[in-house]
């Protein structure tokens, strides 16, 4: 081992001095060959086997600075020679992958990539390549897809994200989302699926999955306005509660009155859908949500209607939990802010084409978010109500 060192050092010590005008990837490359060769050299000395000698070379990429270029490896007659030095190397190659593959969850094209990696590091990848590698994800996509689910998750959001897709042509369509907060106060994705529209029965079709997995009971399923939705959740889980999104609601009410009277329905709605407060019960307010409705049907005589009596139930039941978890519990926001960030990588492509490589991206930036935050990080605000929680299943 010390003769090899020496003519390590030797040899870099001649770059240094004899060739100090050469490129850093030219003396990169000199370096590099001058250790696989001396490891060579110690690996036939230490050997001892007659027969077994030298025997060339063979190429492959190796990286400077931002660089690549072409590598002697020295090889031995009876293929027993594997380079430690070697897997420096590869382990560039590796990071190459997973920078292709993070620069593919960032909304980039496969082309794009790859102009990318000539660019700043000097090398020729086909956009069959980047191709390739996310393909090879969709293996550790389905496996995620079909985890199993913990029995109880104290609360559920499912929300759908219309994303463009070719089939025979292009047309959007639905892709399920659903989330859960574990026993453990942490946020899991539970499921993504596509189903071209969304519907009652394909939400039917999702929780028989999530059932199928492992999942059983949650306290509270929270969901936009789509309607009968109610009446899945019910047939599907019927210990489970059933909570209309507030947000979504307050949207549309805004969005059918004049632009002056706006702020003032605003305000009137925070007082119907109040969150936060010890002693403000369903009955009273559906009391106030009455009060809302009769001052302003004279203006807006609809407006009653979003309001069905056999629903107003559904868009109180946050009350019957702890005041300092309502405001969480009461939208779907959670997991709209979560098809935001789909949405922020996937309008990038005009349509992708076909429904595997949209699931493949959905999927890994899913996977990214719940590994570097919903998993890593329980919900603080839960903490002090677990047993409150507890005590409720």
């Amino acid at each position: 081992m010390k003769k090899c060192k020496n003519t390590i050092e030797k040899s870099i010590e001649q770059i240094l001095y004899f060739e100090n005008k050469n490129s850093i990837e030219e003396i990169t490359k000199i370096v590099f060959e001058t250790i696989l060769k001396a490891e060579r050299k110690e690996f036939l000395d230490r050997d001892g086997t007659e027969k077994n000698k030298a025997n060339g070379y063979y190429k492959r990429l190796g990286k400077a600075i931002n660089k690549y270029f072409s590598i002697s490896i020295p090889r031995d007659r009876m293929g027993l020679f594997k380079p430690i030095f070697l897997e420096c190397i590869k382990e560039q190659d590796e990071r190459l992958m997973d920078l292709s593959f993070k620069l593919y969850t960032k909304g980039l094209s496969t082309r794009e990539i790859s102009e990318i990696i000539e660019e700043f590091y000097d090398k020729k990848i086909s956009a069959s390549w980047v191709s390739n590698i996310t393909k090879s994800f969709e293996i550790e996509r389905k496996a995620w897809q079909n985890k199993k689910l913990e029995e109880n998750y104290y609360f559920v959001y499912i929300d759908a994200i219309n994303i463009s897709v070719r089939r025979d042509t292009v047309s959007k369509e639905a892709f399920y989302v659903v989330m859960g907060v574990k026993e453990d106060l942490t946020r899991e994705i539970m499921g993504v699926y596509n189903i071209p529209m969304e519907t009652i029965e394909g939400w039917r079709e999702v929780f028989e999955d999530l059932k199928r997995r492992g999942f059983k009971n949650t306290l509270m399923i929270i969901a936009d306005g789509l309607a009968e939705l109610e009446r899945i959740v019910k047939e599907e889980f019927p210990r489970a509660k059933f909570q209309k999104c507030i947000t979504h609601k307050k949207r549309n009410i805004e969005l059918k009155v004049r632009a002056k009277d706006k702020e003032k329905i605003s305000e009137d709605l925070k007082k119907v859908f109040r969150v936060g407060k010890t002693n403000y019960t369903k009955k009273e307010a559906k009391k106030t949500l009455n009060l809302f409705v009769e001052k302003w049907e004279s203006i807006y005589k609809n407006i009653g209607n979003h309001f069905p009596k056999n629903q107003i139930e559904y868009f109180f039941n946050y009350l019957e939990f702890p005041e300092e978890i309502q405001k969480m519990i009461y939208t779907t926001n959670w997991i709209e802010r979560l098809n935001k960030t789909i949405r922020r990588t996937t309008k990038i492509r005009n349509s992708f084409p076909n429904v595997e490589s949209a699931l493949n991206l959905i999927c890994a930036i899913l996977i990214d978010k719940e590994e570097s935050n919903y998993l890593k990080y329980p919900v603080t605000a839960f903490s002090n109500i677990k047993d409150t929680l507890d005590f409720m299943f």
